[in-house]
């Protein structure tokens, strides 16, 4: 293998993807938002604020709570990555959620 292939790393490409996603993680203040993940580990369907549908997340994922207002169902936002180059904001019930905080 010739190492000299490869392109410097990291590209700018992957430089601005980073700095886009690490933008997702913080508030408009600047603080970073609360890591939650989900009580249970099974696969289940989540409604998708975005892309206006369910979608199917995987019950390890890691989500950040958006500090936004509960719905009336007194379901929270939360935001994951969902998929490589696309976020999701997705409406979670309250009583699924585990606060993870911060290392």
């Amino acid at each position: 293998m010739n190492f000299d292939d490869f392109g410097d790393y990291p590209c700018p490409d992957t430089l601005s993807l980073a700095y886009k996603l690490q933008a997702y993680m913080k508030s408009k203040k600047g603080d970073l938002l609360d890591s939650v993940v989900l009580k249970h580990k099974e696969d289940r369907y989540y409604w998708c604020v975005l892309s206006k549908k369910f979608v199917m997340v995987n019950g390890n994922t890691e989500f950040y709570l958006l500090p936004w207002r509960k719905d009336k169902k007194n379901q929270c936002y939360l935001y994951c990555h969902h998929l490589f180059a696309q976020g999701a904001v997705l409406l979670v019930p309250e009583e699924e959620i585990v606060y993870v905080g911060f290392n």
